[in-house]
C-alpha cells in the first residue's frame, strides 16, 4: 500500500496545486461554478494514473547470489511493516473523526428536534427538523438527507432570507454534495500525510459553497444580495464552532469570500473556460498516455528485486556431517503482493542435496512489489544463487564477491 501511495504523489501534488491556485487567484475569471467542476479531475486523475499493466519481464541476466553459512541467524527487519502501520492509524484516526461529526449531527436530528413545515416548497425525500444548537439551515444525510434548521428560524430571518437560504440548502440536494463530500473526505483519510490534501479540501468545500451562493443569486436583486449577505453575517455569529472537519458558518475564511463573491460576482471569460478544459483534457491524456507507455518494461537492475522479508534456508544436516559445500541456482516469480512462485531449480552442485531446502525457504521470502503507473507489477523469470559455504569466504573473497549476501544459518 505504502509504495502504491508514494506512485500517486507527483500527479497528484501538482494536480492539487493546480486547483488550489485557480480556487484562490481565478474564480473571478472561470466562475465558482466551473471551478467546482474542475475538482473532478482529481478522481478521474487517479483513475488515469493507474490503469491496468501488462507484466514486468526480466531481461537481465544477472544472479542474486546469497552466501548459505553455518552460523547464528540473522535477523530480516520488514520495515514497510511500521510505515503501514503508521498510515493506517492516521486513516483510521480521520475516518474515526469524520464518523464523530457525522453521528453529531445525526443527534440533533433525534434529540431536541422536531418537525417543522416551511412555506417553500421542498422534495417529499427532504425531512425538516428544527433545533436550538444550530446557527443556519444544514443538509445532513446522503441517502436519507434532513435539512435541519435553527430554533426561530421563522423569527429570526425574514421571509425573503429563509427563502434564498432554504434555496442553498436545496443546491446542494439536487446535487448530491453531500456525497462528493463524503469522497472528499475518503481522499483526505488515504492521502492525508500530504500537506497539500488538506488545503485542497478546505479549497473544495470553499468552493461548494461560492458554487451553490452563485446558483442561487443568479437571478437575484441587489437587495436580495444584501439581504442574504446579512443572513450569513449573522449565522457566523451565532455559530458554535462545534467539533466538526468543516463548518459552512464557522469557517472565517470561507464567510469572508462568500460575502466577497456576492459583493462582486465573478465576470466570466468564456476563453478562460475552454482554455481550462483543453488544459484538463491534455493532462488527463498526458497522464493516461504515459501510464500506457509504461505497460512492457524491462528490468535490467538486480537491485529492483528487494526482498522484504527472508526466511533463511537451513544447512542440510547430512551436508553439514560430510562437510559439503555446494550451490543451487534457482528460477522464480515475484507476484503482485510480492510472494515468490513457479519456482524452479535451475542448476544444483551437488545435484539434490540443497535443492529441497533452497525451495522450502525461497517459497517464503516476499519481495518489495515493483510499482509501474502506480500499480504493483508481476515480475517474472528472476534467479537467485544459494552458495552453500562451511568456511567463512576471506578478506580477498569477500572483495571480488562484494555483491554476494551472505545469510547466516544454523545447522
Amino acid at each position: 500500500m505504502i509504495n502504491w501511495l508514494v506512485e500517486q504523489q507527483m500527479a497528484i501534488s501538482m494536480l492539487l496545486l493546480i486547483l488550489i491556485t485557480l480556487e484562490g487567484k481565478a474564480i473571478k475569471s472561470l466562475g465558482a461554478n466551473v471551478i467546482y467542476a474542475l475538482w473532478l479531475l482529481v478522481p478521474l486523475l487517479l483513475i488515469a494514473n493507474n490503469l491496468p499493466q501488462n507484466v514486468i519481464a526480466v531481461d537481465d541476466k544477472s544472479i542474486y547470489r546469497y552466501v548459505v553459512e553455518i552460523g547464528a541467524a540473522t535477523k530480516t527487519v520488514n520495515t514497510s511493516l511500521s510505515w503501514n502501520f503508521l498510515w493506517f492509524c492516521g486513516t483510521f484516526s480521520i475516518l474515526s473523526l469524520g464518523a464523530f461529526a457525522q453521528w453529531k449531527i445525526y443527534r440533533l436530528t433525534q434529540i431536541g428536534s422536531k418537525k417543522v413545515e416551511l412555506s417553500v416548497a421542498l422534495p417529499k425525500a427532504l425531512t425538516v427538523v428544527s433545533n436550538k444548537q444550530l446557527a443556519g439551515p444544514v443538509l445532513s444525510g446522503i441517502f436519507r438527507p434532513t435539512l435541519l434548521i435553527p430554533e426561530g428560524f421563522h423569527t429570526q430571518f425574514s421571509e425573503r432570507q429563509q427563502q434564498l437560504m432554504i434555496s442553498h440548502e436545496l443546491v446542494h440536494f439536487h446535487r448530491c454534495d453531500n456525497l462528493y463530500n463524503l469522497i472528499a473526505l475518503l481522499f483526505v483519510a488515504v492521502f492525508w500525510f500530504n500537506p497539500l490534501t488538506w488545503l485542497a479540501y478546505r479549497a473544495f468545500r470553499r468552493c461548494q459553497e461560492l458554487a451553490c451562493d452563485a446558483a442561487v443569486l443568479k437571478q437575484s436583486t441587489t437587495e436580495d444580495k444584501i439581504s442574504y449577505s446579512k443572513a450569513l453575517v449573522q449565522c457566523a455569529e451565532r455559530s458554535l464552532h462545534s467539533f466538526s472537519i468543516y463548518s459552512p458558518y464557522g469557517e472565517k475564511n470561507t464567510m469572508f469570500k462568500r460575502i466577497a463573491s456576492i459583493k462582486n460576482p465573478a465576470k466570466i471569460k468564456p476563453a478562460l473556460i475552454g482554455l481550462s478544459i483543453a488544459l484538463s483534457s491534455t493532462l488527463l491524456a498526458g497522464v493516461a498516455l504515459a501510464n500506457l507507455a509504461e505497460t512492457s518494461h524491462s528490468v535490467d537492475k538486480p537491485s529492483m528485486a528487494e526482498p522484504v522479508i527472508r526466511i533463511e534456508p537451513k544447512y542440510p544436516i547430512e551436508a553439514a556431517q560430510n562437510k559439503q559445500e555446494g550451490s543451487v541456482i534457482l528460477q522464480f516469480d515475484i507476484a503482485k503482493d510480492g510472494t515468490t512462485d513457479n519456482i524452479q531449480v535451475l542448476e544444483s552442485f551437488p545435484q539434490l542435496v540443497f535443492d529441497k531446502e533452497s525451495v522450502r525457504a525461497l517459497k517464503q521470502w516476499t519481495y518489495k512489489p515493483r510499482i509501474q503507473g502506480g500499480q504493483a507489477q508481476r515480475q517474472t523469470g528472476l534467479t537467485v544463487q544459494l552458495d552453500f559455504r562451511m568456511d567463512t569466504p576471506n578478506d580477498d573473497q569477500s572483495a571480488m564477491n562484494s555483491n554476494i549476501e551472505k545469510i547466516k544459518v544454523l545447522q
